[in-house]
């Protein structure tokens, strides 16, 4: 009896809808896209078919709502695919207390929307106002064909590039400047070189001391004794940095004295040290002295008063040490 109805018979509404629903399921199963003229004719079709329903319309309204959910793309006049979402159109036909004339009005404002799309036109090309722009001078040049060094130095970046991809290939998580690998390998080249240059430079010369200090004595000869007194009035002054100059030159004149080496304007510090080499523990005072040297005199380091006197303290122990011989 659950299938029948009060009277025992079969209710009209289910017979049709059953019918309906029957008839729609081939069609539906067809019509998951389509184009852009049948589906606008699908929404008319659902509005009228509620509007001759009036208030007895749940049928239609289940058949609409089958049909809405098979339909999930739309195609385009171009031919593109636009996907369609009717998940609104849906809870309204479903919601009971949304009449059938709601429903009617509500599909008629969408099918009235259809006249406020703009057809997707593309302007004209106007051939001969491009040919005109790119006839213009800027646009009148050639690509210079790469001489022999610049094909060497592509081939070369290319050939770099490909050994790091190789390492590491894309969508290995890890990455590397290759594109710029061989600038940043040149710049690392130019400022070894840079260092190695300055640091014979600053490390090279003691010879530039001395020649300062016989020109402060008008041509005098300079001795290690005048050197360090010389020193001792110029620290007495402040002035720190002279007097490290005339104690290096002091701590030359000295080992020249004693004949530990030979006093060359035109040999470097390091040259000076491999002098002594052969005596380890005099050429580790002279190292610590030369050192100091090149920091404050070259690289104008300033020194503090008990910087300075420590200083003069590694000068006195090279003293010490050669009369300790």
């Amino acid at each position: 009896m659950g299938w029948w109805g009060k009277n025992g018979r079969f209710r009209p509404w289910l017979i049709v809808f059953c019918v309906l629903l029957a008839a729609a399921r081939p069609a539906l199963a067809q019509n998951s896209r389509l184009t852009l003229d049948a589906y606008w004719d699908t929404i008319t079709q659902i509005r009228d078919d509620l509007r001759e329903a009036g208030e007895e319309g749940t049928a239609v309204r289940q058949t609409a709502v089958a049909t809405l959910t098979a339909i999930t793309e739309i195609e385009l006049a171009d031919g593109r695919s636009q996907p369609i979402d009717h998940t609104f159109l849906i809870r309204q036909l479903q919601d009971e207390e949304i009449t059938t004339a709601q429903l009617v009005q509500l599909l008629t404002a969408y099918l009235s929307s259809r006249l406020t799309w703009p057809d997707p036109t593309l302007p004209e090309l106007d051939q001969a106002a491009l040919d005109e722009i790119l006839s213009q001078p800027e646009f009148q040049y050639t690509v210079d064909e790469p001489n022999f060094l610049q094909q060497l130095w592509q081939d070369i970046r290319q050939a770099v590039e490909d050994f790091f991809l190789r390492l590491f290939p894309e969508g290995s998580g890890f990455s590397l400047p290759v594109g710029n690998l061989l600038a940043i390998l040149a710049a690392i080249l130019v400022a070894l070189v840079l260092l190695y240059a300055l640091r014979d430079l600053i490390t090279g010369f003691s010879a530039d001391a001395a020649m300062h200090a016989e020109d402060e004595l008008g041509g005098q000869p300079l001795t290690a004794d005048f050197a360090l007194q010389r020193a001792q009035e110029l620290s007495t002054g402040g002035d720190y940095r002279t007097a490290v100059r005339y104690l290096y030159l002091s701590a030359l004149l000295l080992l020249e004295e004693r004949g530990l080496l030979r006093y060359d304007r035109s040999l470097t510090n390091r040259e000076y040290l491999r002098t002594v080499a052969h005596q380890p523990e005099l050429a580790a005072i002279l190292r610590e002295v030369i050192d100091v040297f090149d920091r404050v005199w070259y690289g104008f380091q300033t020194l503090t008063a008990s910087e300075y006197e420590a200083y003069a303290q590694r000068v006195a122990t090279l003293r010490q040490q050669k009369e300790a011989r």
